[in-house]
This record gives structure tokens, sequence and C-alpha cells, in this order.
């Protein structure tokens, strides 16, 4: 794909998120908050898988705004953060510390996250920043929510 103007690399990124959100709501979150001990780390990963699924829907409907299909991008970034924690993870024996790097795991992408919507909200056209600026908001408070239990 050649991007050469702020229309294409927001489609580019918003298949890139579209890719990352689908696969957090499909099937990481819920990993993740299986692998914990603590429950009130699991309960907070689990709320927040509910308010990915949004986020996945508000990407798409982002996508039809500018009339465009939606389409998802693999992020070879994410995957490989992905394959780190589940590689690191099954060699931690301690189970207060595996939740805390798991904690910290669930924090990198809410940084990742966070980094995209911020992007995409200062090079796109109003229909798609009405659409996707309330999960950036949510990525912010999931990130503190994980922050304030790491600092527990």
């Amino acid at each position: 794909m050649r991007i050469s103007n702020p229309r294409d690399l927001t489609v580019q990124l918003l298949g890139e998120l579209l890719y990352v959100e689908r696969r957090l709501a499909d099937r990481v979150i819920a990993e993740l908050a299986g692998s914990v001990s603590d429950p009130e780390l699991a309960e907070r990963l689990r709320a927040h898988r509910d308010e990915t699924a949004i986020h996945v829907e508000r990407v798409e409907t982002a996508f039809l705004a500018l009339g465009v299909t939606p389409s998802s991008h693999r992020s070879a970034p994410f995957e490989a953060a992905v394959s780190q924690h589940d590689e690191l993870a099954t060699s931690i024996v301690d189970r207060t510390l595996a939740d805390r790097f798991h904690a910290q795991a669930a924090l990198h992408t809410e940084h990742w996250e966070t980094a995209a919507y911020e992007t995409l909200l200062r090079i796109s056209p109003s229909e798609v920043v009405d659409r996707i600026a309330p999960s950036l908001d949510e990525e912010r408070s999931a990130a503190d929510t994980l922050r304030a239990w790491l600092e527990a």
C-alpha cells in the first residue's frame, strides 16, 4: 500500500488498531484473565475485555465513515509482545510475581493502544475522531486501573 496522504495513513492505522482490538477482545484478554491468580486483577481484565469489544465496533464504524470496508492489518509488534509474554509467563514460578508480569503486559498493550488512538485523533477527519475518541478515554482509564492494581 502506498501512503500519500493523511486519509491513507488513517486507513492503515485503523486497520492495525482493528487487528489489535479484535485479537484482544476475541482471545488475548480472556486468556490473560484466566492466567492470573488475583481475583481483582482478573475482574479488571474481564471488564476491559467488554470495553474492548465496543472498541472493535467503534473502529469498524470509523472505517465505514470513510467509505471503506473494515479491514484489519496484522500488527507484528503486537504479536511479538504476545509471544514474548507467553514465553516468559510460563517460567515465572511465584504466582504473585506472575500476576505482576501479566499486569505489566496488559499495561504495555494499553500504552500501545493509547499511542495509536492519539495519533489517529490528530490525523483523522472529524467523522473518524467522533467515533473513536471515547475509546482513547477508556484505554487511559484501563491503564490507570492497572497502575493502581500494581501500586496496591
